[in-house]
């Protein structure tokens, strides 16, 4: 949400189909002015500036600029009156040697260290600004700023953005390497400020060089089939690194704000798998440290330098007179991993700490559940603070309790300029306006963001064979297009793949629709973000996680680390199955439904072949292992023929040899399973030998 300084426009941007609204903009008295769907589905971002003629959008991803998120930016009646397509948005993707970090589709605050999905754009009273290079006014002129010109604003990427209320500074946050690292540009500044409009560089403040990394998962040891170097996982070097994971800035640019963690940056030589991965990875990062806070004046002189009491992801916020610093837990963080709390709701999740600069004084201020949302009102002493139980709390800086509302579902929370008024709008699309008392001014409810209805129940899509497609979103909504698979069995469902975040909603109207009262597991083929991303979501509605050992890795520590499909929130593999090298078999029951687990990684480091038999069929489900025409398991495996030859063994013994009658790959079903199965090896081993006649070539 966003209230624009002159507080005439509310900007809200949800979650919804293309049926529905995604972008809203309000009148102060909570009127629609205006609504409509702008593709894709998730707007995570949005900005109206004064007078309300000039308009920002920011989507966390697009088609046209995969896997970079893409910004709108420009008139207003030409957002809402224009029929606009994914090429209309802004889509300057160029950036530095930093940005092969891999920004990713996902916020790096749920493990990505270098996206900045935190903030795609920052906004003043009568600017937007877009790294790396967009600069719009409220007139709606666009500058497009120069890279080779060093009095612009900087053009690499940063980790956290944020803006003073007057528009006049911006605050950039960093990654910093803490030793030189061949082929990327040196970065030693933990924030950098500059002036905004005319653009100016004011100060820098070096990262911290005494935070040390807690020791995370290493892949190659903890999983035997990774250490053969023909997998290329491991990496050439592992360079301690500071992060700036939260960057705040007073109404007046007087005071700012950051908390720096350490993290370990993956950099490697080549890629992962085939050709076209970058060669750097961040290993990611989820903060089993303390935060070390940091607070400058208006020259960048140092006023405070403390850890924060508890390990944790926080956030950082000014209220008026900047005396003392707010910090709160992140909202994924307090709230636990996908219903099995990664820190339980202890006092750490449902803690807002306030700092006093002047006495160095920590206060906690305990609230009855995690913590959803904080804000800090930019001109008195107070705060809103949300609870994921949908308790709305107002306190002031003493940590009295002033107003309390509940709202039933968490909210997200934003304060005009001048502090006069909030907006709380909660995850149900309730939206709430507040004086600065706390006292209720109005409500409103937008219109559900309601999938697709479902009028008939869906037909089995083999007849005979109780199995269902779920909630493939189509490519018009979405760009991940994975398909659900929905095996009945009984009152009860078996998922095989749990596809993106998008398709959750409309998998669960056909269960219903199916007479299917619970999905119990939800089988993982691979941790590609459209066959696995939406897993959480399904772990929180009651289902369990199966899939190979190996997929524990990028599941509960977001790392794809061999895909460019972004990350997603993590959560745990409930049932890991001990499968460790390609080739490898193992059986298991679940929801009363025999499966056979084949391991055969190479399009991901944990694609996994299940096997049943059901209405005297037998079934195979196969993820992205292959697919018709060029696409076979070798360009599956990103043209990597040492990566593909032992699968295309495996696949030969273990599953063709078993004759499958149907197959369900990750993209459609085949009905003459055992003869798809033997076209796919044909093409496959017919690629493997050009493969190998170019190698032989001199």
């Amino acid at each position: 949400m966003d209230i624009s300084a002159d507080a005439r426009q509310i900007t809200v941007g949800t979650m919804a189909f293309s049926h529905d609204a995604n972008v809203w903009l309000l009148a102060p008295d909570g009127t629609v002015r205006a609504s409509r769907h702008f593709p894709p589905w998730a707007p995570m971002q949005v900005a109206t500036l004064n007078g309300g003629r000039a308009l920002a959008v920011g989507l966390a991803y697009s088609r046209i600029t995969s896997p970079e998120p893409t910004t709108w930016l420009g008139p207003t009646n030409a957002f809402f009156g224009t029929t606009l397509k994914d090429d209309l948005a802004e889509a300057d993707t160029r950036d530095s040697e930093l940005a092969r970090l891999r920004p990713g589709a996902g916020d790096w605050r749920t493990g990505w260290l270098a996206s900045h999905l935190g903030e795609l754009f920052l906004r003043g009273p009568d600017w937007i600004f877009k790294p790396p290079g967009s600069f719009l006014h409220d007139d709606v002129r666009r500058q497009h700023l120069r890279y080779e010109d060093k009095n612009q604003l900087p053009t690499n990427r940063a980790t956290r953005m944020a803006a003073s209320g007057d528009g006049k500074r911006a605050a950039f946050a960093w990654l910093t390497f803490n030793q030189p690292t061949t082929g990327f540009r040196p970065q030693r500044d933990a924030v950098s400020v500059w002036g905004v409009n005319p653009n100016r560089p004011l100060w820098t403040a070096p990262a911290s060089d005494d935070l040390v990394a807690p020791d995370l998962p290493a892949p190659a040891a903890d999983f035997p089939e990774l250490l053969k170097d023909d997998f290329r996982l491991r990496a050439d070097a592992i360079v301690p690194g500071t992060v700036t994971a939260a960057v705040a800035v007073n109404a007046d640019g007087s005071r700012v704000a950051i908390l720096e963690y350490a993290v370990k940056i993956w950099v490697r030589s080549g890629p992962a798998i085939g050709k076209w991965d970058p060669p750097i990875h961040a290993l990611n990062f989820v903060p089993q440290q303390r935060g070390r806070l940091r607070v400058f004046n208006a020259d960048g002189r140092e006023l405070l330098r403390e850890t924060l009491p508890e390990a944790g992801l926080f956030e950082l916020g000014f209220t008026d007179d900047a005396d003392s610093v707010w910090c709160w837990p992140a909202a994924w963080f307090a709230r636990g991993v996908a219903g099995e709390p990664w820190l339980p709701t202890t006092a750490t999740a449902r803690t807002v700490y306030q700092i006093d600069l002047k006495t160095r004084t920590t206060a906690a201020l305990v609230f009855p559940d995690a913590i959803a949302h904080c804000a800090p009102n930019p001109a008195h002493p107070q705060a809103l603070v949300s609870c994921w139980d949908g308790h709305l709390y107002l306190v002031n800086a003493d940590g009295n309790i002033t107003a309390n509302h509940n709202l039933a579902a968490a909210a997200r929370l934003a304060w005009s300029g001048d502090g006069s008024f909030a907006i709380a709008g909660t995850s149900e699309g309730k939206l709430v306006r507040l004086a600065h008392d706390g006292a209720l001014a109005w409500q409103q409810r937008l219109l559900p963001a309601e999938p697709p209805v479902v009028t008939t129940p869906p037909a089995e899509i083999v007849t005979g064979v109780p199995i269902f497609q779920g909630g493939r979103i189509p490519r018009s909504e979405h760009a991940y297009v994975g398909d659900i698979w929905i095996l009945k069995t009984g009152r009860d469902a078996v998922i095989v793949d749990a596809g993106g975040t998008s398709g959750f909603a409309f998998s669960q109207a056909r269960l219903r629709a199916l007479g299917i009262e619970r999905a119990t597991h939800v089988l993982h083929t691979h941790s590609h973000g459209d066959h696995s991303g939406g897993a959480y979501l399904w772990r929180v509605a009651g289902a369990k996680i199966v899939g190979p050992k190996s997929g524990a890795l990028p599941l509960t520590w977001l790392m794809p680390m061999l895909t460019d499909y972004g990350i997603f929130p993590p959560r745990p593999l409930d049932l890991a199955l001990p499968l460790a090298r390609v080739g490898d078999e193992t059986d298991f029951e679940v929801s009363g439904q025999k499966f056979r687990a084949l391991f055969v990684p190479g399009h991901s480091f944990d694609l996994t072949v299940y096997k049943t038999e059901l209405a005297g069929k037998r079934i195979a489900f196969t993820g992205d292992l292959g697919f018709e025409r060029e696409s076979d398991i070798l360009h599956r495996c990103w043209t990597d023929a040492a990566k593909a030859r032992p699968v295309v063994h495996a696949i030969r013994e273990k599953l063709l040899a078993w004759k499958p009658d149907i197959v369900f790959t990750g993209h459609g079903v085949r009905p003459n399973g055992t003869e798809w199965v033997e076209d796919l090896l044909r093409r496959s081993e017919e690629s493997l030998a050009k493969a190998d006649a170019a190698e032989r070539k001199p």
